[in-house]
């Protein structure tokens, strides 16, 4: 990948008044916009997306209006399609893999990966950790279920920290963690973006990458079989505005840095920076679907779930209809 950083989904409003395993109903509002609910994590690249794309009337241009839900992290955006309080979440592939694992949610669906990169860092209390090795015992914050329980635990795998020595500490979102790090209670936490730029100036340091690990990282839409079943043509084309408001976003660069700063207060240079360092697509590639599968092949030998088939939570019917030139790999 050219690009790098931990992307998050586009944003919506109802489309559908689904529940987790019930029928939907589409919502036609009074200008004829369908109204499509899609849950996002506050600030990520996602959250650009659906900022961008309404501002310049692309979701508009295929019939959709937009309905935001913000989240603390990728995981609570899937818990509102199940509760039915959105008809589109995403989340990394660590989380996912594992929720499908977890649940065995046949309802929850694969729509399309939104990008890929290898952002983000390890960032330490440089008073007590200053090597790999000092984080044993040291108090290491993640939120379970989260991509930062697999990069938590291949940073112990590549430091030879066994699980006697490990000392996680729970939280519910990243603000959560910041907060931990910043008042001495947590000694290490995986950060990109915004909340890297606090940790930088509460004086926390950087330690390892992504890249250091040898990792990358992929967000996906996740949908519902009821979404796709009843209203395919709705999915089709919130894929088509998607990839259509992404590439106008690297084509416009400085005018959505305008859009995200005045929408959602990330200053101009601080989305500049992190587009730099993303790779945002709407596709699932043969690469991406190994990516997924080595992540669930580790998971499952570490115990974590029972293995099962992806495919089982994947429909790219929509992807392949909206975006015949989009990679694909075969169910």
């Amino acid at each position: 990948m050219k690009k790098k950083a931990l992307v998050f989904i586009l944003t919506g409003a109802a489309v559908l008044a689904l529940s987790g395993c019930g029928g939907t109903e589409q919502k036609v509002s009074g200008s004829g916009l369908t109204t499509v609910r899609a849950a996002v994590m506050t600030n990520g690249a996602q959250h650009w997306i659906a900022a961008v794309g309404e501002e310049e009337g692309i979701f508009q241009k295929y019939g959709i209006k937009l309905e935001t839900s913000e989240f603390a992290a990728g995981i609570n955006t899937v818990d509102a399609v199940v509760t039915g309080q959105a008809d589109v979440g995403n989340l990394a592939d660590y989380a996912l893999v594992n929720r499908m694992g977890s649940t065995q949610d046949k309802n929850l669906l694969i729509l399309s990966r939104i990008g890929s990169g290898t952002g983000g860092a390890l960032y330490v209390d440089g008073s007590k950790v200053k090597s790999l090795e000092d984080l044993a015992g040291q108090p290491f914050a993640t939120q379970p279920g989260t991509v930062w329980d697999f990069w938590n635990a291949k940073t112990y795998e590549k430091a030879g920290i066994g699980e006697t020595e490990q000392k996680l500490v729970k939280v519910d979102s990243a603000a959560s963690a910041v907060a931990l790090m910043t008042t001495g209670k947590a000694a290490a936490f995986w950060a990109s973006g915004a909340n890297a730029a606090k940790l930088e100036e509460g004086g926390l340091e950087k330690l390892l990458t992504l890249k250091d690990l040898g990792l990358t990282v992929d967000s996906y839409y996740i949908t519902t079989a009821s979404f796709i079943k009843e209203h395919e043509d709705v999915a089709e084309n919130y894929l088509k505005a998607s990839k259509e408001t992404v590439d106008w976003i690297y084509s416009h660069e400085e005018e959505a840095a305008e859009v995200v700063s005045e929408k959602l207060g990330t200053s101009k240079e601080q989305f500049l920076s992190e587009l730099q360092d993303t790779n945002l697509t709407i596709d699932y590639s043969e690469e991406t679907k190994k990516h997924l599968e080595d992540i669930k092949a580790w998971a499952v030998a570490k115990g974590d779930f029972d293995d099962y088939e992806l495919s089982d939570f994947t429909d790219l019917e929509p992807l392949r209809a909206a975006l015949p030139d989009a990679e694909a790999a075969e169910e």
